[in-house]
């Protein structure tokens, strides 16, 4: 029973990867813009991830706006776009290598700075949350740092970042947001990361 329970799943998911590697050909054909790439990423990533929200940040100066989103509010882009710390005279704040220091999980996720042994790290660095206000009321919230919170505070439980990065670069990032908790599944997650991966490699041809 549980391998005929398996089989379908297993291939559905072999399904979903090999349309998302030929959409992923298809863009990397195309040699479109960064914000092209990513305006179609977003779909692709909406569609594996089954989120209600996503958005791509990329790498634009010293910080990592959004390039393309789907299903967030408005206001939510404007005030989360920009995560470059700054000081009360709004300078760049900076770490001890001089790299601009990044707010929030975005910033954590991005800057390499996510402690990968906590439940809610993955090995290749993402940031996974199937319920944010439990996980900002458990112990564990401590080792996130500071954090805005504006995801909980805007009522989304599910919260994916997933990092775009290739040869120890950093592009951007796949962000899944939605109103209900735990709708990222393991093999959710794997496929994410994959894609993440494959992005990686157009970006890294894109923004060279």
């Amino acid at each position: 029973m549980a391998g005929s329970a398996h089989a379908p799943s297993m291939t559905k998911r072999l399904d979903l990867e090999r349309r998302a590697f030929l959409d992923l050909l298809q863009m990397a054909n195309t040699l479109a813009e960064p914000r092209e790439l990513a305006r179609q990423l977003v779909v692709l990533a909406q569609h594996l991830s089954g989120c209600e929200a996503v958005a791509v940040r990329l790498k634009s100066g010293p910080g990592y706006p959004y390039a393309a989103h789907l299903g967030f509010r408005d206001h939510f882009i404007s005030q989360e776009s920009d995560l470059i710390a700054t000081d009360g005279a709004g300078h760049l704040l900076r770490d001890a290598d001089r790299r601009p220091i990044l707010a929030c999980l975005c910033g954590k996720v991005l800057s390499c700075q996510l402690d990968r042994t906590r439940r809610f790290g993955t090995d290749r660095g993402s940031f996974i949350s199937a319920s944010t206000s439990e996980l900002l009321a458990s112990p564990e919230a401590g080792c996130l740092g500071q954090t805005r919170n504006r995801c909980c505070a805007d009522g989304y439980e599910t919260l994916g970042l997933f990092p775009i990065r290739r040869d120890d670069v950093t592009y951007g990032l796949i962000q899944c947001n939605d109103s209900r908790p735990g709708r990222l599944t393991v093999e959710g997650i794997d496929l994410m990361e994959h894609l993440a991966a494959s992005a990686a490699h157009l970006f890294q041809l894109t923004m060279a």
